[in-house]
């Protein structure tokens, strides 16, 4: 067959520019959209439906890093769902540290796995439950002049669920904050488990998580010695002027919880009117105490003195001097 002239005419020349053309169209496309690799964390399955029966994990297993390939579009759009791991749990049969076998595909043609990882290192245990007395721990006490008594915790034990290894000398702890607490505390609390260490373990499962912790708060009652003081309302009788009060006894002793005695200084009676009294007058009056707090005399006697403003006398009329008669 023979080839047109048109063709092989200067067909170097026009193979050279064809190879220009496809050179530079190439460079556009990728320049555009050029190949790249992405880090991909990708978790590995491990929920206990995962693990062999029996068996747990010691610690949580870390998410593989797997490297893909793909053009700049592709990655931008990249659902890593399309990313799938499965994991071979064949050669578990005790407990101990393993290499385990994983296999990771890709749903996408676009992607590319590069070197893949193919085994993740897991350290498993024999799963166990353990019965633990729950511990109530208070973090900060009630405040000034109030005291916890008794503890409860209802349920007083808990199940706990996890390692093996992990569950010797657990802790279970019901941790309650009582800084602001003056009256008995009951509330529904969590359980946190810890270990030897005093290391919280998250790795375990605690049933129920909650108890009823039920703690008696009482008050811290003392005594002190404090000063009547009594309350005189009005204003004497016109006329009048008060020289002195007097009260029987002066001081009792109060008794009642610490905070609510640090709150004052002095007690006060009820009110005396000083309107009427006249010379020296005596009354038994109550002294006035808050709730919660007993007085070693509930009455004190005052006695209140009067006096009488002077009345001015008036001054003597002289007498007119006698006048000399001229002679």
């Amino acid at each position: 067959m023979r080839v047109p002239g048109l063709i092989r005419r200067n067909w170097k020349l026009k193979v050279l520019c064809f190879f220009i053309a496809f050179v530079t169209w190439v460079g556009v496309v990728y320049a555009g959209n050029p190949p790249e690799t992405r880090v991909i964390a990708l978790p590995v399955p491990q929920s206990s439906a995962n693990i062999p029966p029996g068996f747990v994990l010691v610690h949580p297993v870390d998410s593989v890093l797997v490297r893909v390939g793909g053009d700049q579009n592709t990655l931008n759009a990249l659902n890593p769902n399309v990313l799938t791991m499965s994991v071979s749990w064949a050669a578990v049969n005790r407990a101990g540290t393993y290499s385990i076998p994983i296999s990771i595909t890709s749903s996408d043609s676009s992607i590319e796995l590069i070197d893949p990882p193919t085994s993740v290192q897991v350290d498993l245990d024999v799963f166990t439950s353990k019965s633990v007395t729950v511990t109530i721990t208070i973090t900060n006490p009630p405040p000034v002049g109030y005291a916890s008594g008794t503890e409860q915790a209802s349920p007083s034990t808990v199940v706990v669920e996890g390692p093996e290894h992990e569950l010797a000398n657990i802790e279970a702890r019901a941790t309650v904050n009582l800084s602001n607490q003056k009256a008995n505390f009951q509330e529904q609390v969590p359980v946190l488990v810890y270990d030897a260490s005093n290391q919280r373990l998250n790795n375990v499962g605690v049933k129920p998580t909650d108890v009823n912790v039920s703690i008696g708060i009482n008050a811290d009652v003392t005594s002190r010695t404090m000063a009547v003081t009594p309350r005189i309302v009005g204003s004497p009788s016109p006329g009048h002027y008060l020289l002195g009060i007097v009260v029987t006894p002066l001081t009792v002793v109060a008794t009642g919880p610490q905070d609510l005695l640090n709150s004052f200084d002095s007690l006060s009676t009820v009110a005396i009117p000083l309107g009427g009294i006249t010379g020296t007058y005596t009354q038994t009056v109550d002294i006035i105490a808050p709730p919660g707090v007993t007085l070693s005399v509930r009455q004190v006697t005052v006695e209140i003195e009067m006096g009488a403003v002077p009345t001015p006398t008036a001054s003597p009329t002289p007498s007119p001097s006698p006048t000399a008669s001229g002679t």
